[in-house]
């Protein structure tokens, strides 16, 4: 499956570095499901 990039812009201000970057939806949905595994392993250890 291949998508085009989209521009996800930051809500906060970052002085002197990225407000936005260009990353593809799939990448995106796997930097997430990352984050939520690694998450709830850390909550079933707790």
């Amino acid at each position: 499956m291949t998508t085009k990039p989209s521009t996800l812009t930051a809500a906060n201000d970052n002085p002197g570095g990225a407000t936005s970057t260009n990353i593809r939806l799939t990448a995106f949905v796997t930097v997430m499901a990352k984050a939520y595994v690694a998450a709830r392993k850390k909550d079933s250890v707790a």
